[in-house]
């Protein structure tokens, strides 16, 4: 395996509670789409095998997934979501989207979603860069 696959899964798998800023490298002003694309282009260039790559690519998928539901169940209303869970005639796709819609309208939740998606970003990179990659 590619040092990035021995070395990097455990930075991302233990990454301290940083939030994004401003002052972050390469950061200043960039989407969560652009910083994910460059990520991506980096990571096509270094020369690691497919099965590397690949194995990399569901590591920051996980970490993604793993910090984007706790801060969207934060800003969910607890009554709704445990009538939700408890209530199995109430557990259809379209009461999860009912119940979604309120934290998906707050600008707080966006903003600290959007926060947190970017402090993921700001982890990968320091790993790639760890890594020999940047």
């Amino acid at each position: 395996m590619g040092i990035y696959a021995s070395t990097a899964p455990s930075l991302l798998t233990t990454r301290p509670a940083v939030r994004y800023s401003e002052a972050s490298m390469n950061t200043k002003n960039a989407t969560f789409e652009d910083r994910l694309t460059d990520i991506v282009v980096q990571i096509e260039k270094s020369g690691w095998t497919d099965e590397d790559k690949n194995a990399l690519y569901a590591k920051i998928s996980e970490y993604l997934h793993s910090v984007v539901m706790p801060v969207l169940l934060k800003y969910t209303p607890a009554d709704e979501l445990k009538d939700l869970a408890t209530n199995p005639a109430k557990d259809t796709v379209e009461a999860f989207v009912e119940v979604m819609k309120k934290p998906l309208s707050d600008p707080k939740m966006a903003e600290e979603l959007n926060a947190t998606v970017h402090s993921v970003l700001d982890d990968v990179e320091t790993a790639l860069s760890k890594g020999g990659i940047s």
